[in-house]
C-alpha cells in the first residue's frame, strides 16, 4: 500500500492539456517555412522531448541550419496564437481540483519553454500567483534528466519520495523516477503504455488516476 503523497507534480502537454497536436502542427509549419514537407510521422520522434532536442533532430534529419533562437521564436509565435483554443484532457482538471481540496501541494513540470507553458496555463485557467511551475527555461537539463522534478520538489519544500509525478510520456516518467518519485503513467492511448518502465504505475482514466492518488471523483465512465 502506497503512503499518501504530500504533493502531486503534473506534466503539462498531453497530461493536463490536449496540446500535443498543436505542438506537432507548429513543428510541421516551421518545417514547411523552411521548405520541408513532413507529417504525423514526426510525433513518435518528438513526443515528450524538449524544444532543443527537437531542433537537434530537425537539423540532423532535414539539414536545417536555422539557429535555435530563430527556430523556436517562429514555433512559439504560431503556438501562442492558437493556444487559447486548447482544451484540458478530460478529467484532468477535476483531479487537479480534488487534489487541491484534499490539501495536496501541486506543481507543473514541463519540457516546454516558459512562453508556451504560460500559454497553456492561461488556456486551462490555472495561472495563479502561488502556482509552482518549472519550464525548460528554469533548468539546465530537461526531461529525461531528473533536474526539473527535483527543482519542483525543492520549490514545494517536499522530499521527492513524498511526491507523485503524473506523466503521459515515458520520457517524463523516466525523469521523475530518476528524481526518486513515485510515478503514475497516464498514457493518452493504451498502446503507448508499453514504453513505460516497470516501476511506473499505469492508469487509464481520470478515475483511476484519482484513486491512485487516494482521491475520489464522481466522473462519467468515459473519464
Amino acid at each position: 500500500m502506497n503512503a499518501p503523497p504530500r504533493a502531486v507534480l503534473w506534466d503539462m502537454d498531453g497530461t493536463l492539456a490536449l496540446s500535443e497536436p498543436l505542438h506537432l502542427r507548429t513543428l510541421i509549419a516551421a518545417l514547411a517555412h523552411h521548405g520541408v514537407r513532413a507529417g504525423d510521422e514526426l510525433h513518435p520522434l518528438t513526443f515528450g522531448q524538449t524544444g532543443k532536442a527537437v531542433h537537434r533532430l530537425v537539423r540532423e534529419r532535414f539539414g536545417i541550419d536555422t539557429p535555435f533562437d530563430a527556430w523556436s521564436a517562429y514555433r512559439a509565435a504560431r503556438y501562442v496564437a492558437e493556444a487559447p483554443q486548447l482544451a484540458p484532457r478530460p478529467g484532468a482538471l477535476e483531479v487537479w481540483r480534488a487534489a487541491h481540496d484534499a490539501g495536496l501541494r501541486q506543481a507543473i513540470v514541463s519540457n516546454a519553454g516558459r512562453m508556451l507553458l504560460e500559454a497553456n496555463l492561461n488556456a486551462l485557467g490555472l495561472q495563479a500567483p502561488e502556482l509552482v511551475s518549472v519550464s525548460a527555461n528554469d533548468v539546465r537539463h530537461g526531461k529525461p534528466d531528473p533536474e526539473p522534478y527535483l527543482r519542483a520538489a525543492y520549490l514545494l519544500d517536499v522530499p521527492p519520495a513524498q511526491a507523485v509525478a503524473v506523466e503521459d510520456s515515458p520520457t517524463g516518467a523516466q525523469a521523475a523516477l530518476a528524481a526518486g518519485m513515485r510515478v503514475l503513467g497516464w498514457p493518452a492511448e493504451a498502446e503507448h503504455a508499453s514504453g513505460f518502465a516497470p516501476q511506473v504505475q499505469l492508469v487509464y482514466s481520470a478515475r483511476e488516476l484519482a484513486a491512485a492518488l487516494g482521491l475520489s471523483l464522481d466522473l462519467p465512465d468515459s473519464h
